[in-house]
């Protein structure tokens, strides 16, 4: 399970003699709680405009469906009319 912000302000670290200065280190973990903070808010506004592009790519896949499937009735009607003038113009003769 990833980190949380929580996870990082609630960690505590053994204490030693010479260890880190408590401030120091207390200052580095604010800063990435903040820079993690605004990550997840990235990413999670990534998530929704891909969710949004993927409806709108669905839509226009859709679209293009039945502008295929237009264009090939339109292709079959084209060659019926032509078949009809062909076998009318024949049987004037």
């Amino acid at each position: 399970m990833p980190l949380t912000p929580l996870d990082i302000h609630n960690k505590e670290f053994g204490r030693r003699l010479r260890g880190y200065d408590e401030d120091e280190v207390n200052e580095f973990l604010d800063q990435i709680i903040k820079d993690y903070e605004a990550m997840i808010r990235d990413n999670k506004e990534l998530q929704n405009q891909i969710t949004g592009l993927q409806e709108r790519l669905g839509h226009f896949a859709n679209i293009e469906e039945t502008l295929s499937k237009t264009i090939i009735v339109a292709q079959e009607a084209a060659d019926e009319v032509k078949n009809n003038a062909k076998k009318g113009s024949s049987a004037d003769r």
